[in-house]
This record gives C-alpha cells, structure tokens and sequence, in this order.
C-alpha cells in the first residue's frame, strides 16, 4: 500500500463539547458485560481517562492491536498497549513494542535534513540532484528526460512539491514488477533502482508550483544524507538525531516475519489481501502483503523506522521541549514549520505540508504550531500528534483499517483529542523515570 496523508488528518480535527459529549454517551452505552480488552502498562492519574477512549474504540473498530503513549510538556505520562502483538492472540501488545510507524518516518528524515543544515553542510535551497550518491542521469542535463530536475531543491523534496504527483504517476514503491523489466533488474530492488526508474519519467509539474505527496522526495533527501554525512542513513539518524533527544529504541524495519526485532508485532492487513512476490526472481506465488509483496527496506527514509509509541513521544518531547541543549537551531526548527512558497508566493497559514510535518500554526499558545503526521502501510497504521497546548500523543496499530475498509488511526484521531482537552491538572510526574 502506498503512504498517503488521509483527509482525515489533513485538517486538525475539532475537540468541541459536541465531541467530547458524544464520545461520553459511545463510552456510557458500552457493555459493561462484554469481555474486558486485554491491556498493558501504566498512566500517571489524569490520563487513564484515555483508557475509555481505547477500550470502546476497540470494541467498535476490532484492530488487533495497538500502543499508545501520551506527554505532556516533555513527560510521559501514559504509556500503554492494547490487544494482541501476534496474530494467534497469544502475545498483548507491551508499551515498548515496535512498530512500523509508515510515514511518520518523513518526520524523523525531516528533521536529520535540519541538523545537516545546522551543521552548515546543506542548505534548503540547494539543488539536490548534485548531492544524491548515485550518477543516476548523464552530465549533459540538456540530455536528461526532463531537465526541470536540476532545479529540485532539498527544501521541494521536504515539502512535497518536487513536480512528482503520485496519483498521477504512481509511486515507484508499489511498481516494483514495472520497475524491473523496465532496467531489466533482479529482485530484490534497491532504493538506488526506485530512484533511477522515477528518473526515466517527466515530472508532473514543475518544481516549486504545488504541493503533491510523493515518497520519491524522501527517498532522495535518504540518499543525500549519506553522501553528505559520509555515513550509512540509519546511522547518522540514530548518531545526530535519536540519540541526543533520548531515543533508543528505534531502528529500521526488516520485511520477512523470520527478521522481525525483538519485540517487534506482528501485522495484520486489514483486507487479507495478498501480492507477488518481490523479494527474490523466485519464490512463493503469492505472499501477505506486509511479508514480501512490499519491500520495507527501501523506504527507509520514506517509512521504514521501527518505534514504540513511547520513543515517538520522546522523540517529540526531545526536540519541543528540550532539557538541556535543543537539537536544532531556532532557525532551523522555523524553517521546517514555516508554509511553503507555491509558485514564489506564500501559502495561506491554515493547515500545511511544512518540512516533514502537518502544520496548524496556533496563537497565545505554548508552541506556536500543532504539528502531526500520519502513517499508513499495509498491516499499519500509525499518527503522532504534537499540539500547541504541550500535550502529545502517538498512537500505533498493526492493522491498517477497521471493518468499515477506514484507516484506524484517522478514526481514532478526533477521538483522542477530547480526552486531551479534559484533562484536569495534567500530573507532574514522568513514567520514564518513575514507573509505578
């Protein structure tokens, strides 16, 4: 399945008394018969109100599994699992399961951009094609199939609006059998063959006149991080990113069930859907779509980190509300929330695609934006939420939609924002360091 942000969480969803009261009749009409959601982990006082939310969500949508944690100002404060981690039901999900979280990836790729551009080795404006670690294109660019490439810049590829529009032209993600009589490859692909197949087709548009979701962006801000860092992706993430903010947990996702992480789930698609194989010349003749009809390792910098929620909220936590020295610059973090320019004018400051982030820009607040993204994968479905207001949330699913064929994490997406908004005195402890 290819990444997409849903409309859902395109436009911040309401916390009015209307929701906040029909989530209290949902929760008041349960059954309180009905057999008890098997959970794990702990909240400090206030937030167990998020319990309900989950519970009834649970009964109503009927997801496998899933992790949710919360902070507030920088704290943990509820870190919680909820379902199953396997699909034979044997395993609760735990609060420090891993997940693949999808395109909340885009963020953390996003923000390793930054702390180059801290580190005065890029700059957002730059053409990016001089930068990737593979001659991809001859050096005559009047020889290229389309020459407006020599003037994506790294700041395009962050936004969205590199002239690569998905549903016009597909994503090389999920093209993998085109991909490969077209450079007449073997399996298993390469990030480098996605890149040169996307290479051989016109833009869409030119660079810098609209906004369009697309991974191909992504996966070349991937490349440029390597060849300008000298380092392998993972690495320099984990190096200049994860590791100052606190994170430990989290490294790349593997595709087979036999190379799952410690503690990693197990993923269930939500249609039973299954696909060619793309891993091998040979193999089986169809596979689950989350083992083998998608190759996870080649979205590293698009999608393929592995987190539990409670390192995401860390992870946000860290870079909002720092301890000691922030990870970036106050320049750096305006950039990356700053409105695109489309066609050299500034888009209007309601919702927008920033640098790897969802943005409402919020006013008298303690931040000066809400920002979130959302994942979507086959077998996942993820969203982390970071609001204006200091309180944040990650929610994470091993299965990508409800009954109804709907994303769960856009379904439950309104719904946790009324127990976030109701809270009453948020607690001053920390689960991080004082588990109960």
């Amino acid at each position: 399945m290819v990444d997409r942000q849903s409309r859902r969480t395109w436009l911040l969803q309401s916390t009015s008394a209307a929701v906040v009261a029909l989530l209290g009749s949902k929760i008041a009409r349960a059954d309180e018969d009905a057999e008890a959601i098997v959970s794990t982990g702990h909240s400090l006082k206030d937030p167990s109100t998020f319990d309900a939310v989950m519970e009834t969500f649970f009964r109503e949508n009927q997801p496998l599994g899933a992790s949710l944690a919360v902070g507030y100002r920088g704290k943990l404060v509820y870190a919680k699992g909820f379902g199953y981690a396997d699909q034979a039901r044997t395993k609760p999900v735990e609060p420090e399961s891993l997940f693949r979280i999808a395109s909340i990836s885009k963020s953390i790729t996003a923000t390793a951009v930054m702390k180059l551009v801290d580190q005065q080795k890029v700059t957002l404006d730059q053409p990016i094609m001089p930068l990737l670690k593979t001659p991809y294109l001859p050096d005559d660019v009047r020889q290229w199939v389309d020459p407006r490439l020599a003037t994506v810049t790294v700041r395009n590829c962050l936004q969205h609006t590199a002239g690569f529009d998905t549903p016009a032209s597909g994503d090389p993600f999920a093209m993998s059998h085109q991909i490969k009589a077209k450079l007449g490859k073997s399996f298993p692909l390469s990030p480098e063959d996605l890149l040169q197949f996307a290479f051989t087709r016109p833009l869409d548009f030119a660079p810098g006149e609209k906004f369009s979701y697309s991974n191909v962006g992504y996966l070349m801000l991937g490349q440029m991080i390597e060849q300008v860092s000298g380092q392998p992706y993972d690495q320099f993430v984990k190096q200049e990113v994860l590791q100052p903010l606190g994170v430990e947990g989290m490294r790349l996702a593997r595709t087979l069930p036999e190379d799952r992480a410690s503690g990693e789930v197990e993923y269930r698609d939500g249609q039973e859907r299954t696909g060619r194989y793309v891993l091998a010349d040979e193999g089986p003749a169809k596979v689950p779509f989350p083992y083998g009809a998608e190759r996870i390792e080649n979205l590293a910098p698009v999608g393929g980190w592995l987190a539990s929620a409670s390192d995401l909220v860390q992870f946000t936590s860290g870079l909002f509300f720092p301890a000691e020295e922030p990870l970036l610059s106050s320049q750096s973090m305006g950039a990356m929330f700053a409105p695109p320019k489309l066609n050299g004018k500034q888009s209007p400051p309601t919702a927008y695609y920033g640098c790897g982030w969802m943005v409402r820009p919020a006013k008298e607040s303690l931040l000066p934006w809400t920002c979130w993204h959302n994942g979507s994968l086959s077998g996942v479905s993820t969203l982390l939420v970071s609001r204006a207001d200091g309180v944040t949330w990650a929610v994470l699913f091993n299965q990508d939609t409800a009954p109804d064929g709907q994303p769960l994490a856009s379904k439950i997406d309104p719904l946790l924002h009324a127990p976030a908004s109701t809270v009453k005195g948020w607690p001053e402890g920390d689960l991080r360091s004082s588990k109960p």
